[in-house]
């Protein structure tokens, strides 16, 4: 929507990958109000009948506290049938703060903690519609969601990223949450050792629970830029978050949480990550040039991490 891909564009993206037996998912954003995408479930419907191998993901849908819940269980369960079973979504709460975010809630007259309600309501919802052993929570009505789900149970992933400066007891909370009701937790912009910590705090609070297992992916979302022009790389990619909405992106902070750079840089900085435990990377071009990132990703940053 910022002007650097059309909708085709997109698509066309998702076949490269799709083609290539180095990707395992394409994952699609989502927003209603708050930044301007095209709408998470209509755009993973395309992807669905445009590829035929990819696992296709809605992460994060920020939104999910917002959709009115028997309409969202129908959507996700259309979407599974039509992606034969290759769909997994990424839940999340959304921002709580922002000019963006207050004038959303009011529009659809919540507060952040209802909207946090609404969200986990809503995945007692879609597991209770996609349990076949009927072992998942109850929900009156949930069997009244047709189609049935390919997938039962449905793949629900967490979101949770509080920053590196949140409180101990933010994190705990965010962390608990993912432990009670993530089949997987996604994150972003977190320093190694600390990624460690919270995936080694994870498992303690989910001990018990047998979904928490060891085959629990634990996904980064990670930007990307290669270039053998290290400065070229990190203009390109300062001057496409700012024209996606993050104002005050610098380089700086791309330097912390993004993977800019030479082939080695960026390897240099998703290595460390891989050593903490992560199992799943979520690669997205930051770049005036998307083609070109996924291309180079694809031929030259997958294989060498195939060998880490």
């Amino acid at each position: 929507m910022t002007g650097a891909t059309s909708s085709r564009d997109l698509i066309d993206l998702a076949k490269i990958a799709d083609e290539s037996n180095r990707w395992d998912y394409v994952w699609v954003g989502d927003s209603l109000l708050t930044v301007p995408r095209l709408e998470s479930v209509v755009l993973t419907s395309a992807l669905a009948v445009s590829t035929r191998r990819l696992r296709l993901g809605i992460g994060c849908m920020a939104s999910l506290g917002l959709r009115p819940a028997f309409e969202v269980a129908i959507q996700l369960a259309s979407l599974d049938l039509l992606s034969e079973g290759r769909l997994t979504l990424a839940a999340c709460t959304g921002p709580s703060k922002g000019e963006a975010v207050e004038r959303e809630l009011g529009i659809f007259g919540l507060t952040h903690k209802e909207k946090v309600s609404r969200m986990e309501d809503r995945i007692r919802l879609l597991r209770a519609a996609s349990d076949p052993r009927g072992e998942g929570p109850s929900y009156e009505g949930a069997g009244l969601v047709k189609p049935d789900f390919v997938q039962r149970p449905f793949p629900i992933w967490m979101v949770a990223n509080p920053p590196s400066s949140a409180r101990r007891e933010v994190v705990e909370r965010s962390l608990a949450r993912v432990a009670r009701l993530g089949d997987g937790w996604m994150t972003f912009g977190l320093p190694p050792n600390q990624l460690q910590e919270r995936i080694d705090r994870l498992k303690e609070l989910g001990e018990g629970r047998s979904t928490l297992a060891d085959s629990f992916p634990i996904c980064v979302y990670v930007d990307v830029n290669i270039c053998a022009n290290s400065a070229e790389a990190m203009d390109d990619a300062v001057v496409t978050c700012r024209s996606e909405g993050r104002r005050n992106a610098s380089a700086e902070q791309l330097k912390v949480s993004a993977a800019v750079g030479s082939l080695q840089e960026c390897l240099s900085f998703i290595a460390p990550l891989v050593k903490a435990g992560v199992t799943h990377l979520a690669l997205r071009p930051v770049s005036q040039q998307p083609r070109v990132q996924v291309e180079r990703m694809t031929e030259e940053l997958l294989p060498a991490l195939a060998s880490l």
